[in-house]
């Protein structure tokens, strides 16, 4: 069959991301079917590309991969959906081959969005398995058995259950070749800093965060790659186009422990001049580790503390306290390990005394830069959306796709003015 994937995301909040997860579906059908990839990031005329290319090449099916829902913005929401619904409209002007919807942001809120977007079929979850099942049952009953799939019943939308893949290492490499991936190191984003290109390792996430959709997606049993097999991406992709800069979204770098140093180890094996960054827990800080990174190339590591307040970090269930931020930071200065922090102010219980004390821990350490946030994005189903529906913060008839936010009564008045004074001490905190 002709597939047309479709990435139509151009945003660059920090630097432009490479759509990975669409360059992994991509490389599960790819050997099966004819495969075209838009990727809108630096097209000058996206929609003038997707006319010519449906035009020209008739597809069979098409693949639209939603990454973003919106920017998680209190101050200024933007929402990225209806911008996307008017691409499945345009498609259904320029071809009549069915549309499938898939992607991060797609999968926390399916049936709301395909009753919005008006597409044929979306896909839950993983789609390295779940896709190639689809279209060998294309135009069978068995097409609606599929994992993860997302299809009209009369007038309701059904879900099957997802299917996660167990064998990672049994995949495709992610297919770069389709995104020139030598922009994407290349091109800066808002935050003017230099594009690296995303790399996964591991899938899953066992923390119990009270807002976070990550093991809802991806479940709660960690799966991995082999150490080694990452380390191959790595040197093709850098012997095929000189890449050299990379950022590992594993949701927690740093656990399992001995995974995560058998993977350093393979990195500096490679005798490259790679330059990457991770996400650090601080659940799971390590000396030995923090100094096995920066020998394999590491030049910067994120903590997601999200908090300085031993009260915060329970009621955001992050699973580590107040002294487990401290003692990653320190060991992080004391190996020499640049490091940038997070601080989501708002949650259930904020109060000033809880911000300041995380603003004052910071200056302590002093981060290399701090991504601040106001407000909690509310998703469907989790501790921090029945907590909202508990306090009258949202109902029950209210449709998250859109978006609503948590922020504590006690500093609702108060937060702009004195995270405007932090600022203005701190350039290199960002607001």
């Amino acid at each position: 069959m002709r597939l047309l994937f479709i990435s139509p995301n151009r945003l660059r909040l920090i630097a432009p991301p490479l759509p990975l997860g669409l360059a992994s579906v991509v490389a599960a059908v790819e050997k099966e079917h004819e495969v075209k990839v838009l990727d809108f990031m630096f097209a000058a005329d996206p929609l003038e590309d997707m006319r010519r290319v449906v035009a020209e090449w008739q597809p069979e099916h098409v693949a639209l991969s939603l990454r973003n829902l919106d920017n998680q913005d209190m101050r200024e929401p933007i929402t990225y959906f209806p911008e996307f619904k008017e691409l499945v409209s345009l498609l259904r002007n320029l071809s009549p081959a069915p549309i499938m919807v898939g992607g991060a942001g797609f999968s926390i809120v399916p049936r709301e969005l395909m009753e919005y977007l008006g597409a044929d079929w979306g896909l839950v979850g993983e789609g390295e398995e779940a896709l190639p099942t689809f279209l060998r049952a294309w135009g069978t009953p068995e097409v609606e058995e599929v994992p993860g799939l997302v299809w009209r019943q009369g007038d309701a939308w059904r879900l099957n259950p997802p299917q996660r893949v167990e064998n990672l290492a049994a995949l495709a490499a992610p297919a770069l070749e389709y995104f020139t991936p030598r922009l994407y190191e290349e091109a800066q984003g808002n935050a003017k800093l230099p594009g690296m290109i995303p790399v996964q390792t591991r899938r899953g996430c066992p923390m119990r965060c009270t807002y976070c959709t990550t093991p809802r997606l991806e479940g709660r049993h960690i799966r991995a790659w082999l150490p080694e097999q990452v380390a191959a991406w790595l040197k093709d992709w850098h012997q095929r186009w000189g890449l050299t800069r990379f950022y590992f979204v594993d949701n927690i770098f740093n656990h399992p422990l001995d995974y995560a140093r058998r993977l350093c180890q393979a990195l500096e094996d490679l005798r490259l001049p790679l330059d990457w960054g991770c996400l650090i827990n601080p659940a799971f800080p390590d000396r030995e580790l923090f100094r096995m990174i920066r020998r394999a190339g590491g030049k910067m590591v994120q903590v997601g503390n999200e908090s300085g307040s031993d009260l915060m970090l329970s009621n955001l269930g992050k699973g580590f306290g107040k002294e487990k931020v401290e003692l990653t930071l320190r060991l992080l200065q004391e190996e020499g390990l640049p490091f940038s922090c997070f601080l989501m102010m708002g949650s259930p219980g904020e109060t000033p005394e809880t911000v300041q004390e995380s603003v004052a821990l910071l200056e302590k350490y002093q981060p290399e830069m701090v991504n601040l946030t106001v407000g909690v994005r509310i998703h469907p189903g989790l501790p921090l959306h029945w907590q909202a529906l508990e306090e009258g913060v949202v109902a029950p008839e209210d449709n998250l796709l859109w978006p609503h936010f948590y922020l504590a009564p006690a500093i609702k008045e108060w937060i702009w003015g004195y995270l405007a004074e932090v600022t203005a001490r701190h350039p290199n905190w960002i607001f």
